[in-house]
């Protein structure tokens, strides 16, 4: 008999469960959730929420307490490292420096799940997720709450690209307040883009289908400019799920303005006739990180597991114990031997007793005149430290205003800079503009100036307004 796996997505407005055993869907639900019990997919009353959970497995008799869950990709970001060949025992300090050197947020505020992909010789290809703790911890102790245990997580957009088959592909998934868009470019799902829909367009397709398809458009354009010599060409088709899955006029009027082909995602289990489950596609691709055998991704994170180490089950291992009771039997037999040289020393530490306190004697006076000499040395140190650091800070100065400089002399008119930071010798700028042909127009004419070894758009988003956020990194020259 197959093994049942019970998967729960919660986004804004609902909590959705589905139970399948791998060949055909078993169980599915959906609870509605009033506004404000989560937000921007991050769980806010944790206790109303739980109880939600609780009262859809009751009504469906499900007595499971592991499950899947499944996030909104909305604050969580991905991302491909390349680092040089290095051995195993130095790889995973290595990741964790160049995702602290390129993610926007300190590490300490994320959870950051990484494997290695395939890579170029003597390269080595990473692919990260990083996850907000706040989001993570509130979705997880609230099904906690529930008494329940999550066994396995995964960020929605990865969910949706374990559903394709294809090493290359386009995924839409529209919701009532967001709407999902991967690209799977060779097996690797990037760029990811979670967007909200504004509250004024969230009913109407006149209002949504206009946003959807220019932000479509901007991420082909983007990976395209990323992967010159693999665009996304015209017949590599854009799978959707969500809402648009059961409009098959508007996935026509998309497909006739891209000239793509659109579809349904195809579900690897049965249904009946005619009851396509596009709300639940994401909990489908939730269940196939355990149906392994039903999954015939093309993604190469399709295995990727996203539940922070703290929240996984410490497995039972029976050597383990052997090994524990070895140790606690050995530490009895020592313990006695050491008693039993105690006794018999006692008279010798007695009359050891009058040397040791010369002895002790002798080395405090060394001892003071090894921390006079120490003193000395330490202030001359300090000179000459607080001297370099001086130098270091002026120099960082001049690095930051020529950066500064160039920046500012090259940008758009159209393009506003909305911030930007120092650090070491990498800029960090953030930039707003309506159009994302002059914001890689300006980063192609930042590298071509030859003050930046490397200029990187390291994300995009859109603001409610429909302004477009970009990302920068800007690494300065060597001297």
């Amino acid at each position: 008999m197959s093994k049942k796996v019970v998967t729960v997505y919660i986004d804004d407005t609902s909590i959705r469960l589905l139970v399948t055993d791998g060949k055909s869907i078993i169980e599915r639900a959906h609870s509605p959730l009033e506004t404000g019990l989560v937000d921007g997919g991050i769980v806010v009353n944790e206790e109303e929420v739980a109880a939600r959970i609780l009262q859809l497995l009751d009504d469906r008799k499900i007595r499971t307490k592991k499950v899947i869950v499944g996030l909104s990709g909305a604050h969580s970001l991905t991302l491909v490292l390349h680092l040089p060949q290095l051995s195993p025992n130095l790889l995973a300090e290595a990741v964790m420096r160049e995702a602290a050197r390129v993610l926007p947020v300190p590490l300490e505020q994320l959870y950051l799940t990484w494997q290695t992909i395939p890579a170029a010789e003597r390269r080595i290809r990473v692919f990260a997720i990083a996850i907000p703790r706040n989001a993570a911890d509130a979705l997880l102790k609230t099904f906690q709450r529930a008494g329940l245990t999550p066994y396995m997580m995964d960020i929605k957009p990865l969910a949706l690209a374990r559903m394709v088959n294809e090493p290359t592909a386009i995924i839409l998934d529209v919701q009532p307040t967001e709407y999902d868009i991967v690209i799977i470019g060779e097996g690797v799902p990037q760029p990811i883009r979670t967007i909200p829909i504004p509250p004024e367009e969230r009913l109407s397709w006149n209002g949504k289908l206009p946003m959807i398809t220019d932000d479509l458009t901007r991420t082909i354009e983007f990976y395209d400019s990323k992967n010159p010599e693999s665009p996304l060409v015209p017949s590599v088709p854009i799978y959707v799920s969500g809402e648009l899955a059961d409009e098959p006029e508007i996935c026509q009027s998309l497909s006739d303005r891209l000239g793509r082909p659109v579809m349904r995602l195809s579900l690897p289990v049965s249904y009946p006739l005619g009851s396509y489950p596009s709300r639940y596609t994401v909990n489908l691709g939730l269940a196939l990180k355990r149906l392994s055998s039903k999954s015939n991704a093309a993604s190469l994170v399709a295995g990727m597991d996203a539940l922070p180490s703290a929240y996984q089950s410490k497995s039972f291992s029976f050597t383990r114990v052997l090994a524990m009771t070895g140790a606690v039997i050995a530490v009895a037999l020592v313990i006695s031997q050491i008693t039993m040289i105690r006794i018999n020393a006692s008279n010798i530490d007695t009359m050891n007793d009058d040397l040791e306190t010369i002895s002790r004697r002798v080395e405090l006076r060394q001892l003071q005149e090894l921390e006079a000499e120490q003193a000395l040395s330490l202030a001359m140190v300090s000179q000459d430290t607080f001297t370099a650091a001086l130098q270091t800070l002026y120099n960082q100065r001049d690095e930051f205003n020529l950066g500064l400089e160039i920046v500012t002399s090259y940008l758009p008119a159209d393009v506003i800079l909305s911030s930007i930071t120092h650090d070491g010798g990498r800029l960090d700028i953030e930039v707003q503009s309506a159009s994302e042909v002059e914001v890689l127009q300006y980063a192609r004419e930042l590298e071509a100036n030859g003050t930046f070894s490397a200029v990187n758009v390291l994300n995009m988003r859109r603001t409610y307004e429909g302004e477009m956020v970009f990302y920068l990194t800007l690494e300065m020259e060597a001297e």
